[in-house]
C-alpha cells in the first residue's frame, strides 16, 4: 500500500473509532417539557415538567405506571390497586399511601400528598376534579373502549411522564403478543361464540365498545352481545338462553361465595345453552378477572387466556374451568399418560362432578397408577397445612389440575383413602 493511501486509511480509521467512541458514552436524548395532552374527558391538559409524585386513581393506571418503570414515583393509590404484587408491599411498608375507593377517592389524602399528577377516570366523580384542579393539581382522565383505546392511554401516560420510549416498547410488546395470539386463531373455520359476564343479580353483560369485546375478538371469538348492546347492560336469563354462547365467561375480582355456588347458579340460569350442555363455563377470578375487567397492559394475558379457553386444539390443552391466575396451565390428560390413565382421568372427572364424591375419583386415579399412594397424610398443626389452606382453601379451587387437585386434598388429610 503506498504512503498517502496509508495515511488516508488511518485517518478514516481514527475518524470511525471516535465515532464509535463517541456513540457509546453519549446518553439518550432526554424528553423535553413541556408537554400537552387531551386527555378522553377532552381536556387540553400542558405538563409544565417532568412529574416525581403521581397518584393513581384506578388499579389499571397503576398497572400501567409500572410496567412504564414508574413504581418509584408513586405515592398514591386506590385500595382496589393490587397489581403489580410489588404495589401491596409498597404500601405496606409505608411508601405508597392508599386514598380511598375506586368511585370514592378521598381528595384531602390526595392533596396532602402533594402529587403533580394524578391520573383518573371518568367516575372519579366531577366534584373531586375540580377540588384537585382547584387545589392546582393536574389531572389527566382515562377512559379507553377498546384495545386501541388502551394503546392510548399508555402512549399518553408515557409522554405525560418522560417515559415516551419506554411507552413505545410496552405498546410494541403487546401488539406482537396480540398479532401472535390472532395468527394462531386465524385458521379457525367456525368462530366461538361467548358471552362475557360479571354478575348474576342482576346478570351484567359486555357488548360492543367495550374493552372485553374487543379482547374476545383478537382471542377469535364472537360476543354474542356486540351487536345488540352497546357498553354494559342488565340482561334477563331468557335473553342469555336465546343467544345460546358457546362460552359463558364469568369474571370476578372479588368472589364472595365459592365458584361451585356460581357455576351452580349459571347452570340454573342458563341451562339450556350450549355452554351450560358442554361444560364450557368457566370463572376468571382474582387476578385472571383483572386480565379483563382493566383496561391495561394485562388486557394481552387476558386475550392469551381466552384464545385458550375458545381453541383448546390448537393449543395442545383445554384450560381449567376455574382460573385465578394470570398464566394459565393448561390441563393436558393425554400427556405421558397411557390410555388406561386417560380414560381413569375422564371417569374421575365424571364422578367429581356428577356425583361430588372426591374419595372414590381419587381411588380410581391411585388404581390407575396417575397419583400415588404413598405421599404422606399432612397433620393439620403442621404450618405447611395451614399455609395449604390460606393458598388453596379448603375446595382447592386455584389448584390448576384435577389429579394434582385431589392429591393435595388427601395429602392434607381432608379424607381418608381405601385401596
Amino acid at each position: 500500500m503506498r504512503p498517502q493511501k496509508l495515511l488516508v486509511f488511518l485517518v478514516l480509521l481514527t475518524l470511525c473509532l471516535s465515532v464509535i467512541q463517541l456513540a457509546s458514552v453519549t446518553p439518550a436524548i432526554a424528553q423535553s417539557f413541556p408537554v400537552t395532552i387531551t386527555d378522553d374527558a377532552g381536556r387540553t391538559i400542558t405538563i409544565q415538567s417532568e412529574p416525581q409524585r403521581i397518584v393513581s386513581l384506578a388499579p389499571s393506571l397503576t398497572e400501567t405506571l409500572f410496567a412504564l418503570g414508574l413504581g418509584d414515583k408513586v405515592v398514591g393509590v386506590t385500595e382496589y390497586c393490587d397489581y403489580p404484587p410489588e404495589v401491596k408491599t409498597l404500601v405496606e411498608q409505608g411508601k405508597i399511601t392508599i386514598i380511598g375507593g375506586y368511585t370514592t377517592p378521598n381528595v384531602e389524602i390526595i392533596i396532602g400528598l402533594n402529587p403533580d399528577l394524578v391520573l383518573g377516570h371518568k367516575l372519579m366523580g366531577e366534584d373531586n376534579l375540580k377540588a384537585l384542579e382547584d387545589a392546582g393539581i393536574t389531572v389527566l382522565v382515562f377512559e379507553p373502549e377498546d384495545i386501541d383505546g388502551i394503546y392510548s392511554q399508555i402512549e399518553r401516560i408515557g409522554k405525560a411522564t418522560g417515559e415516551e420510549e419506554a411507552a413505545a416498547n410496552l405498546i410494541d410488546a403487546m401488539k406482537a403478543r396480540i398479532d401472535a395470539v390472532k395468527q394462531k386463531v386465524s385458521v379457525v373455520s367456525e368462530k366461538v361464540r361467548v358471552a362475557q359476564m360479571c354478575w348474576l343479580e342482576p346478570i351484567w353483560v359486555s357488548g360492543g365498545k367495550t374493552f372485553i369485546n374487543a379482547a374476545i375478538e383478537a382471542a377469535g371469538g364472537i360476543n354474542v352481545f356486540s351487536d345488540t348492546i352497546t357498553g354494559w347492560a342488565t340482561v334477563s336469563p331468557e335473553t342469555v338462553i336465546e343467544a345460546d354462547p358457546d362460552v359463558i365467561i364469568y369474571t370476578s375480582m372479588g368472589l364472595t361465595v365459592s365458584p361451585d355456588e356460581v357455576k351452580e347458579k349459571i347452570r340454573e340460569l342458563f341451562g339450556p345453552t350450549k355452554a351450560v350442555q358442554n361444560d364450557r363455563v368457566y370463572l376468571l377470578i382474582g387476578d385472571a378477572a383483572s386480565m379483563l375487567e382493566r383496561s391495561g397492559p394485562g388486557i394481552v394475558d387476558g386475550i392469551e387466556t381466552l384464545a385458550k379457553i375458545f381453541y383448546p386444539s390448537l393449543y395442545g390443552g383445554r384450560a381449567p374451568t376455574v382460573i385465578t391466575e394470570r398464566v394459565v396451565s393448561l390441563i393436558r390428560p393425554g400427556a405421558g399418560y397411557t390410555q388406561e390413565q386417560v380414560k381413569a382421568i375422564q371417569e374421575a372427572k365424571r364422578i367429581l362432578t356428577q356425583e361430588g364424591d372426591v374419595e372414590e375419583a381419587y381411588t380410581k386415579l391411585v388404581e390407575a397408577g396417575v397419583i400415588s399412594i404413598q405421599i404422606k397424610s399432612i397433620a393439620e398443626s403442621n404450618p405447611v397445612y395451614q399455609k395449604l389452606i390460606e393458598l388453596y382453601g379448603e375446595n382447592l379451587e386455584r389448584y390448576p389440575t384435577l389429579e394434582g387437585r385431589i392429591q393435595l386434598l388427601y395429602a392434607m388429610g381432608l379424607f381418608e383413602i381405601k385401596v
